[in-house]
This record gives structure tokens, sequence and C-alpha cells, in this order.
């Protein structure tokens, strides 16, 4: 990834993996769901404990964000540039999703919208509850990691990647040396070990972007992959670990992961890599990811578990029927409302953009 064009490349496979981990997401979340309101252990609870998908997209994102605006480090303005990106990539989608569904709750009879945190919702913000759309409270975090780089961006080329790695680690520190449980807000989420997450796809980025051979990238997807069996079947000896040391092992696992898969990837024939974005999965993402609980809400309100509750095989079956009509429509939704929302916002953004650093230029 020395070159730009290097950088390009490895996106295919990043893509690919986006959309599994969406469809792990949609899993996850009709498990959780299965066993909270109709007490069903779907699939003998094979998606229910598998909690990691939120850490390989922290993994990810360090990853991408650090290999994308490296070389915008110390210029004048990139870090603002940095942030509208950022904005643009993240708020459209979720403001319009979350105002849709404060529409749909308050249709529902007896229902009050005084419980939920509307403002932090809609700005991604730290908040004790769960956002409006449930699954966006990672969003908070993204936010934070953010405007941690942004910050560190401006800062002369040569000491940006210590100044983050410094700052990143002196907050998880505190964290521990203070006795500071994570949390998603309050003191706790700034110390939160996600933070190791985002940082350790920086450190892989770089390397990668330094050095690395065929032979490394097949050795560290295995070394992953291994990692990945052993964390998801050893659920229950991980979660007697702290925070801090599952954090640690998930950052390290897919860390390693993405390092070896941009590896890999990088030493293939464009035309010869078999690993590719299947159906756009990973370009709607994101889309899925907020999304799906719709369909979620739908199914769990208004289906009856009962007429299948002595089927074991049809509840499993209807269950994961359940998923795909999820992740179909988060596809729906990608396809007609965030890209056209993405082209319509562009033009917006841009001259908003321009007239916020023309006073700076000016000065």
């Amino acid at each position: 990834m020395a070159k730009q064009s290097g950088a390009l490349a490895v996106l295919h496979g990043f893509q690919a993996m986006r959309g599994i981990f969406a469809l792990l997401v949609v899993c996850h979340h009709v498990s959780v769901h299965a066993a909270r309101y109709w007490d069903y252990n779907w699939l003998g609870g094979l998606f229910y404990h598998s909690i990691f998908r939120v850490d390989f997209f922290f993994v990810l994102s360090g990853f991408v964000l650090w290999g994308s605006h490296r070389s915008d480090a110390g210029q004048c303005g990139m870090a603002q540039r940095f942030l509208w990106r950022r904005a643009w990539r993240i708020y459209p989608l979720l403001i319009t999703l979350t105002l849709f569904k404060l529409l749909l709750l308050a249709l529902v009879p007896g229902r009050s919208l005084g419980s939920y945190q509307i403002i932090p919702s809609l700005l991604a913000l730290p908040q004790k509850s769960f956002p409006i759309i449930v699954a966006a409270w990672t969003m908070s975090f993204e936010v934070f990691f953010g405007a941690l780089m942004a910050a560190c961006l401006m800062l002369p080329r040569k000491v940006v990647l210590p100044a983050l790695l410094t700052t990143g680690g002196l907050l998880v520190g505190t964290g521990v040396r203070q006795g500071i449980s994570p949390a998603i807000s309050g003191p706790g989420f700034f110390v939160h070990p996600f933070i190791l997450e985002f940082l350790a796809g920086v450190v892989a980025a770089e390397w990668v972007r330094q050095r690395g051979s065929r032979t490394w990238g097949i050795a560290l997807c295995a070394a992953a992959l291994g990692g990945l069996i052993a964390g998801n079947f050893q659920h229950a000896w991980l979660s007697d670990h702290s925070v801090l040391w599952q954090k640690g092992f998930w950052a390290a696992v897919f860390s390693l992961g993405l390092a070896g898969l941009a590896l890999f990837e990088r030493s293939v024939v464009p035309e010869n890599w078999r690993l590719k974005d299947i159906g756009n999965l990973g370009r709607a993402s994101y889309s899925i990811f907020l999304a799906h609980g719709f369909v979620l809400m739908a199914v769990f309100a208004f289906v009856d578990p009962d007429m299948l509750r002595n089927q074991p095989l049809l509840m499993d079956l209807f269950l994961f029927l359940a998923a795909a009509l999820a992740v179909l429509f988060g596809m729906a939704v990608w396809k007609w409302w965030e890209q056209p929302l993405s082209r319509w916002c562009k033009p917006m953004a841009q001259t908003l953009q321009v007239r916020c650093e023309s006073p700076q230029q000016a000065s």
C-alpha cells in the first residue's frame, strides 16, 4: 500500500468483509430478539454470543481512515476537510432513519417519546441509554475516533502517528489506573478499550504501507482465523476476563486479519482476486446496519411465536427468513435512499465546505 493504487486495491477484500460482518450483525440481533421476546434459542445460540462484529468494524475504521488520510497530515485545512467528509458520510442516513423511526414510534398507541434522547440520537453523541436506532450506539465511538484523528492530522506528518497512539494509550491507561469502568456514556466512554481496536487498525495500516509479502499475508490471515475461531467458541472463557483484555484480544485478531488480507490481495493480480463484494453487500453495509432493525421490530411485534412453538425446525427457518428480509430491506434502503441522499447532499456539502474554508484561507 505504498502507493495510492495499492491502498485502493485492498478495498475489494475489505468491502467483502464489511458485507460478511454486516450479515453477522443481523443474525446476532435476530438471535437476541428471539431469546428476549420469544424465549427461543435460535440455531442453538450460534449467533447469540458472537458479539465480536463490533470489534471488527472499529479495527476496520482505524485501518481505512489511516490508510486513506495519512498523507493529509500537516497540510493546511485537511483536518477540517476530513471532518466534513466523515460528517457527510455518517449523518445524512443516520438522521433521516432516526427521524423515520421517531415517526413510527409516534404512531404507536400509548408510546411516549419522552423516554428517548432525540438530539444525542440524531448526532451520535454518547448517552446513558441506547439511541433511537439501537444499533447506532457504535456511531458515537466512530465520531469520537474521527475527532481524535482530525486533531492529530493538524500536527506535522512525522509526529501524527506517535501522537495518535500516545493519546489513545493515555486515555485507556487513565481509565485503568483510575478504575473507570468502560461505558457508552460519561467518563467511561472516553477511556473505553474500543480505542485500542481503532489504534490497532491504524498500526496495521501503517505496517502494511511499509512492508509485507504474500507469505506474510497468508500467515497473518491464518493467525487471525485461528483467533477468531478460538474467541468465538471460547466465549465464556473470554468473558471471564476484563473488558480491556477482551478488546485487546479482538484488536490483535482483527488487525492481523486485515493486514494479512491487504498483503495477500496486494500480491494477487486484480483479475484473479476472488473475494469480491457479492451483491454490493459491503457497499450497503451501513444501510443494513442501521435499517435492519425496522424489519425485526415489525416481525417480533406482530408475529405470534406460538404458531411455531412446537416446531423448532420451522421456527429456525422462519427466523432465517426474517434475517434475510432484514438484509434485503437494508439493501433497498441503500439503493433507493442512501445513494440518492448522498448524491443530493454532495453539492450542498461542497458548498458549505468552501464557505467554511474561505475565511481561513483569507486570514
